[in-house]
């Protein structure tokens, strides 16, 4: 498929309703088959060292990816990026459903990890481009409420159609909403970015390699490396921990399909009011770092206790503690990425989203292997690594002020 296929339509001018509304629907698409995933791996024979490789493959593909659409999407528009992305998605979708074999399964999720980048890096940087400079942490809370709470009703209604009827219903059912996902994205869409900053950065004779070192080295300071660090470590906790607790719930606790939708759709109500109150409370008042300063150990506190509850209610509850509080600093994490000051929006979103895919690599393998010495294990071990993601903000704050303080100190021109 050609990108000049989808030359961007910009008969309507971008706003972050459009996206919002396409994106909501996304998520309930691609959040369908999430709650049914460890039932169909028992179903065919596989341990749950697969369940984690199939989550590791697509982040995998999407970390080594994400530049790339950034590359794109600075270059070719927000708008192809976001539909070419959403259409490998299906395609993906529709090899994993027919997979019975264990290369065929991974190849379907590294597919799905090319895709997913597209669509993931290509709206945080839509989202940016539309908002006002005072509006980006405001816009991006908003952004990431709906798909969390879209995300629950995916989960709720996959996991729903899973127990009712069978898991290639599912599926069946996620295909044919994916496909009209990449229709409304047609037509609904329109470019983010203007001709004359898209023909400007096609002429940049400095930027023809898909991963532009030179252009991320201007971008990798100190404390921008110390970011994305908090962020690669924040994720393999929060990744890790969901896909042990995904197979936790179906393993030991032995609960249908149903239930992981249910328990997503509380958590994504939840997250949806939080996110609407707190989240933009807490960034109209503080700054990023000092408000995840606070966050990430009240994560580590609730990942720590979970297992320590003797009743599944008091277990629950405490999880659902973990993810109102998970909900909340990702918009903060973001709001932190939007105040790098960079021209290149699209590599910075592609960046940040790398850093994301490597923790959620690591994170899900690193929870199996544990998970098999004991189901309690992948708790403590999210825990620690919210209190690592901590410590490496603290470092941060040093390098932010250090930097900030050499500016200062330069000779004025």
């Amino acid at each position: 498929m050609s990108f000049s296929n989808l030359a961007p339509s910009q008969t309507k001018k971008a706003s972050p309703m459009r996206l919002y509304i396409f994106y909501s629907y996304l998520s309930v698409c691609m959040n369908m088959v999430h709650p049914v995933t460890p039932t169909l791996v028992k179903e065919l024979g596989f341990s749950s060292f697969l369940y984690s490789a199939l989550s590791s493959t697509l982040a995998l593909t999407n970390f080594l990816c994400a530049p790339l659409w950034g590359y794109y999407c600075d270059r070719r528009g927000r708008r192809p990026v976001l539909l070419i992305g959403t259409a490998l998605y299906t395609c993906s979708q529709v090899i994993f459903s027919r997979a019975k074999t264990v290369p065929l399964l991974l190849f379907a999720r590294m597919c799905g990890g090319i895709g997913s980048a597209g669509y993931l890096t290509g709206s945080l940087a839509y989202v940016v481009d539309v908002s006002e400079a005072e509006e980006k942490g405001r816009n991006l809370a908003i952004f990431t409420a709906l798909t969390s709470i879209f995300s629950s009703f995916g989960y709720l209604a996959g996991g729903m159609i899973g127990t009712r009827f069978s898991v290639m219903t599912t599926f069946h059912v996620q295909i044919f909403l994916l496909c009209t996902s990449v229709v409304l994205g047609y037509f609904i869409l329109t470019e983010s970015r203007s001709s004359e900053e898209l023909l400007t950065a096609q002429a940049d004779t400095q930027a023809k390699k898909f991963y532009d070192f030179k252009a991320m080295a201007k971008i990798m300071t100190v404390p921008v490396m110390l970011f994305l660090c908090a962020t690669i470590v924040a994720n393999f906790g929060t990744m890790g921990y969901d896909n042990a607790f995904n197979y936790y719930i179906k393993d030991v606790l032995s609960f249908p399909s149903s239930y992981n939708g249910y328990i997503k759709a509380t958590t994504g109500i939840l997250g949806l009011v939080a996110n609407f109150t707190l989240s933009l409370w807490l960034i109209r008042h503080f700054r990023p770092q000092d408000i995840l300063l606070v966050l990430f150990p009240c994560c580590a506190a609730a990942l720590f206790l979970a297992p320590q509850m003797k009743s599944i209610p008091t277990f629950l509850l405490t999880c659902i503690v973990f993810y109102f509080f998970n909900s909340v600093y990702l918009p903060i994490l973001q709001t932190m990425m939007t105040q790098i000051k960079t021209e290149n929006t699209g590599l910075l979103s592609g960046m940040f989203n790398a850093a994301k895919s490597i923790g959620s690599f690591v994170g899900p393998l690193f929870m199996s292997f544990v998970y098999s010495k004991g189901t309690e294990f992948p708790f403590y071990a999210a825990s620690l690594a919210f209190l690592v993601a901590m410590l490496i903000l603290l470092l941060h704050r040093k390098a932010e002020k250090k930097a900030l303080q050499a500016k200062q100190q330069l000779p004025v021109a």
